[in-house]
């Protein structure tokens, strides 16, 4: 049996008469990487805020390592690393003076693995954080948090202010470094849904404070696909009506985008032998279930 590293039951979230969370139920295994997508002012935010217990739920649970959140012991909350969209350093220190600071908390603090995430980053350990650009300090949140070897680690919004080759460097360190030697626990909020996509092992959608879906990677890319086709001449109305067959959106004269559900095999087998032009398959990816489960 599975390891519930967290575990979220029913969880509302009120601020005055504003609904922010509206009965979210959730729960995250051990070594799995969960990321949570949805639109802005979905409540992905104020869901992280409140396992960290930054903020009080107005009711509902929160399980952190199979005990009640709020009474997790001081040395239990050290299993717990956190990068916060905006992260809150120290400004008027410099990178190896936070570090020298933060890894008095944490007794097994790893100063090794530290000082070769600092350098892999290329961060400046003399430099003041003040200095820092937006993408630097969370590079260097990030390194506070893997070096103090949390179980479960939070990360909102980790990706923005990097670059599109930071943002790659910025996993492949997740990968590497944290998850595939340790067997360690993320939860991931995001927009770069290509770069999640790649990431997570599955992902739950949060739209309007409640929670629409949570669903396997690989189970995105198996639910349905698309089959784009240009006929050479208009195809006979039994072609398009088998079964199967979700939705029609017609291109021009004789192109067809053909959405299909199951059956899939002899829609693509018709499509096939009819006189075409072109013939694709399309896999639906996250982008295409962000857009469905946020009504854009």
């Amino acid at each position: 049996m599975n390891e519930s590293i967290l575990s979220i039951k029913n969880l509302h979230k009120n601020f005055g008469s504003k609904k922010a969370l509206g009965g979210i139920t959730l729960t995250l295994e051990k070594g799995e990487i969960l990321g949570l997508v949805g639109p802005n002012g979905s409540g992905k935010t104020t869901l992280i805020k409140c396992i960290m217990g930054l903020l009080m739920p107005t009711s509902g649970s929160i399980k952190l390592f199979g005990k009640n959140r709020d009474y997790l012991t001081q040395l239990e909350r050290r299993d717990l690393g956190y990068v916060a969209e905006e992260p809150n350093l120290y400004e008027f220190m410099s990178a190896a003076e936070i570090i020298k600071f933060t890894s008095g908390f944490y007794p097994d603090w790893n100063q090794g693995k530290c000082e070769a995430l600092l350098s892999r980053f290329n961060l400046p350990p003399r430099e003041k954080i003040k200095n820092f650009s937006r993408g630097m300090k969370t590079q260097l949140a990030l390194v506070l948090a893997l070096a103090a070897a949390p179980r479960l680690l939070i990360l909102d919004e980790p990706l923005q202010g990097l670059d599109p080759l930071k943002r790659i460097e910025f996993i492949n360190l997740i990968l590497e470094e944290f998850i595939v030697p340790e067997e360690r626990t993320i939860l991931i909020s995001s927009h770069y849904l290509e770069e999640l996509e790649r990431l997570a092992d599955r992902i739950a959608f949060i739209s309007g404070g409640t929670l629409k879906k949570v669903v396997a990677i690989e189970q995105i890319k198996q639910e349905e696909k698309t089959i784009r086709v240009v006929f050479q001449k208009e195809p006979p109305p039994e072609l398009l009506q088998m079964p199967g067959i979700k939705s029609i959106q017609k291109e021009g004269s004789f192109g067809y985008l053909i959405a299909v559900e199951e059956n899939f095999n002899a829609i693509y087998e018709a499509c096939s032998r009819f006189p075409h032009y072109v013939l694709d398959i399309y896999h639906r990816n996250l982008e295409d279930l962000f857009y469905d489960f946020s009504g854009r």
